[in-house]
């Protein structure tokens, strides 16, 4: 019997929508598979059940049902599909990369607004996913190479039947984006939210540093600003960086409270903001992003009418840095970390010394700095 607290991994959109391009060319080139290996973005191989393939009007089609694991996530057993088309060419070209042309159709939200990772006008795949589309198709059309070679391009169309309701239970039309949901994904894997489970993990890994002598940890906000601590603060040990996700205040208290008394804090913009406007959970649904106090900041770091202007049309704060940056008002990036670390060291209860590092989503390093803390406790 499996043990309650174990919790089952899933697969993300990106990765199901991966699994049914590369089932639809594997359909069209006459096979019938029932699962289907997709390479993830670390490199491993993940094993996707295929829900149906046909072949209808010159098109290969092929759907997952998403399994998003013990995760309780709103798409979850929504049905993920592609269409793909081969469009034959009159040369035969055996050495040419074959173009993968992506599109989105029922149930794909398009971006109507900036400031996403995807460009306004196009459907929200992320560039994660893409990549992982486009390497699954090749994939497949490595099997038939005669065939891959009289290819002039491949047309890959995303589709999810009921996107469109799923949509409305996502932040999706607050972002602008309409229409559906988006495909989504960064490993590929869904880790399940459990807040007694991930409670739980931040404990023992605080627990494993102290025990191999870690002199010090870096507390990230996921697993990307992990990496990217991995690579700015290369000579630390492995143990010493732990990815708190949301539980900022939570863990920032275990730290201090097992004698980590050195503490960094990386992540990106969007949670050291919140962070700076006080929440200790910087979870979405509890802490939504605050434009108005954003802009707030702005004015008391002197951001000219202007930017501000923006700041307020901006729908995500990786539109507000890509403003800040593009206008060089790298004051107000200052005064979001400033009021970040003070806010930091009200919530350690005990003197410790606080370092944060703020990245852009190209993976800089846009702001680092570190304050020591006198006295401690919430106020």
């Amino acid at each position: 019997m499996r043990d309650r607290k174990t919790l089952r991994t899933g697969f993300t959109t990106g990765t199901c929508a991966a699994a049914a391009a590369k089932g639809a060319v594997a359909t069209f080139l006459g096979a019938r598979p029932k699962v289907m290996e997709v390479t993830l973005p670390s490199g491993t191989i993940a094993f996707i059940s295929l829900n149906e393939g046909w072949i209808k009007n010159g098109a290969a089609y092929c759907t997952v049902v998403k399994d998003a694991g013990d995760d309780p996530d709103v798409t979850n057993g929504a049905v993920i599909g592609a269409e793909v088309s081969l469009v034959r060419s009159t040369l035969i070209t055996p050495a040419r990369k074959v173009p993968i042309v992506l599109s989105g159709g029922e149930g794909i939200g398009m971006v109507t607004k900036p400031g996403l990772p995807v460009k306004k006008g196009e459907p929200a795949i992320n560039p994660v996913p893409r990549k992982m589309i486009r390497n699954s198709v090749r994939e497949a059309l490595s099997h038939d190479r005669k065939m891959s070679a009289s290819l002039s391009r491949v047309e890959v169309m995303i589709f999810v039947p009921q996107g469109k309701e799923i949509a409305k239970k996502t932040f999706n039309p607050k972002l602008g984006i309409l229409g559906g949901i988006s495909i989504l994904g960064t490993t590929g894997i869904v880790t399940p939210f459990s807040h007694h489970a991930y409670r739980e993990t931040i404990r023992c890994a605080l627990h494993i540093a102290k025990a191999t002598r870690c002199k010090e940890v870096v507390l990230s906000t996921g697993g990307v600003s992990e990496r990217l601590a991995k690579e700015y603060f290369p000579p630390q040990q492995e143990e010493s960086f732990i990815q708190m996700g949301d539980w900022v205040g939570f863990a920032l208290d275990q730290a201090v409270g097992i004698g980590f008394r050195c503490i960094t804090v990386a992540g990106f913009m969007g949670k050291l903001s919140k962070i700076a406007a006080g929440c200790a959970y910087t979870h979405a649904r509890n802490f939504p992003m605050d434009v108005e106090y954003l802009v707030s900041l702005g004015k008391r770091a002197g951001v000219r009418p202007k930017v501000l202007e923006e700041i307020s049309q901006s729908i995500t704060t990786r539109g507000v840095v890509t403003i800040l940056l593009r206008h060089r008002e790298y004051g107000m990036v200052d005064t979001v970390c400033s009021q970040a670390i003070s806010k930091l060291i009200q919530w350690c209860k005990k003197p410790c010394r606080i370092f944060l590092v703020l990245f852009s989503s190209e993976g800089e390093v846009l702001w680092y700095g570190g304050k020591e803390g006198k006295i401690g406790g919430i106020h």
